[in-house]
């Protein structure tokens, strides 16, 4: 990889049973960084085996203890300066990673998110619900960060950056390890990715997104979007008490 950087740059790939694609994931991501983590989040497949044999560093859950805990063990096994966080199973192409560095390369950002939902973006075989139900979220977490957050940290708006987050849902991103640091991450399972964008607007961390593509397997997602989505909002609601409670 050259991106004119001397940051140390490390992928990390929740996964659970992704044994179809997690080899091509593991090859095509090293041309981009300078290590690559999997985290199997316990498999009941040959994940492990064939990410090591791709020559990954693999760290395994005994069980499965949810997407949210997979992230946070690997950030707390590994050493970087950049994290860039893709999924095992296909549906985050590696060749995006550049565009997802470049932005914190450049000093313009501390967490760039890839986004489904911009003009360049291309997803295939999308799920009509769940872009639906990742639009009303997107929303939602939009009105959190700039309207309620700030209202509730008796903040003034201009004291505060505009976010404006087209795909909350995306588990495909980058964030510098600083930034990572700065966070009070409690989500054991999908909802983390909406806490990070939470816990980057509390912190006034600069957060971009860049078009990628996707490939929505709708066998391989584990994302129940009723389940998931109460817990996010859940999350969301208790977060927004904690701060209203320290600014009192």
């Amino acid at each position: 990889m050259d991106l004119n950087t001397k940051k140390r740059i490390v992928a990390l790939i929740p996964c659970l049973n992704t044994s179809f694609h997690i080899k091509n994931v593991v090859d095509d991501t090293f041309k981009y960084v300078d290590e690559v983590v999997v985290i199997d989040d316990g498999s009941t497949d040959d994940t492990s085996n064939i990410a090591s044999k791709a020559g990954a560093k693999v760290i395994m859950h005994p069980h499965n203890k949810g997407k949210g805990e997979a992230m946070k063990t690997s950030t707390k096994e590994t050493l970087a300066d950049i994290y860039v966080f893709l999924d095992g199973d296909g549906q985050h192409n590696p060749q995006y990673i550049p565009k997802l560095l470049i932005p914190i390369i450049n000093g313009d950002a501390d967490m760039v998110i890839g986004s489904r939902h911009l003009e360049d973006s291309e997803i295939r075989k999308p799920s009509p619900m769940r872009r639906l139900t990742n639009f009303i979220a997107s929303v939602i977490i939009n009105l959190v960060i700039n309207k309620l957050l700030p209202f509730f940290r008796k903040l003034k708006t201009d004291r505060n950056p505009t976010y404006r987050i087209t795909d909350c849902t995306s588990g495909y991103r980058a964030i510098t390890s600083e930034a990572w640091n700065m966070m009070d991450l409690k989500s054991s399972g999908f909802e983390i990715e909406t806490e990070m964008i939470f816990e980057a607007a509390k912190n006034q961390i600069r957060i971009n997104e860049v078009p990628v593509s996707c490939v929505w397997y709708s066998s391989s997602s584990r994302l129940s979007i009723i389940r998931d989505g109460l817990k996010t909002i859940k999350l969301l609601y208790q977060k927004l008490k904690e701060v209203k409670n320290q600014s009192y």
